[in-house]
């Protein structure tokens, strides 16, 4: 525990930290965008529902005999959602990745840069 601490300063600690959350942040809004994704025809269907019940919509089918009715118009109308929240996850994904393996990379010049000047001063003192 004590070569933890003398590894890595209190800033140090805090940009792992950060670096770690923004990592695992990216896996659920990954995840999260996946399963909305994936949820959207029911999400469809329910706002179909919510429609039909406050009697805006008045043809009287339901969301299956509406879709199988006119499939194309219904497949045009979902696709661009579904392509749109698995961009959004993705865009996510590598832009929280980015944030993590950067401050990864500020740590890792930090120590890198510490440890050389330790190593000239050690130079200095033979």
């Amino acid at each position: 525990m004590s070569e933890k601490e003398e590894l890595f300063t209190k800033d140090q600690n805090r940009l792992l930290s950060i670096a770690g959350w923004a990592n695992n942040l990216a896996w659920v809004m990954l995840v999260f965008y996946l399963l909305l994704a994936t949820a959207t025809i029911f999400i469809d269907q329910a706002y179909y529902q919510r429609l039909y019940f406050s009697s805006l919509v008045q043809d009287g089918f339901d969301y299956w005999e509406m879709f199988s009715s006119d499939p194309f118009f219904y497949i045009l109308d979902l696709v661009p959602v579904i392509l749109r929240r698995l961009l959004t996850g993705f865009t996510y994904y590598v832009v929280l990745k980015g944030i993590s393996l950067g401050l990864y990379m500020v740590i890792e010049t930090d120590m890198n840069y510490r440890q050389r000047e330790n190593e000239k001063e050690g130079h200095y003192e033979r």
